[in-house]
């Protein structure tokens, strides 16, 4: 089973990018926009890596 990514950025450009990136190299991607979704997220996945935006 590939590993599974959380992709958090504002900038939907740069979520798309890393996705595209990462899903090439094998993992399973999801992206959230804010730390709310983020949130969603990680209360109902359990992720392997985590990219955030700190600015």
């Amino acid at each position: 089973m590939p590993a599974k990514a959380l992709i958090v950025d504002d900038e939907a450009d740069i979520r798309e990018l890393l996705s595209l990136t990462l899903t090439r190299l094998g993992l399973d991607i999801d992206t959230a926009s804010n730390m709310v979704e983020a949130r969603q997220r990680l209360a109902e996945t359990d992720y392997d890596l985590c990219f955030t935006d700190m600015r």
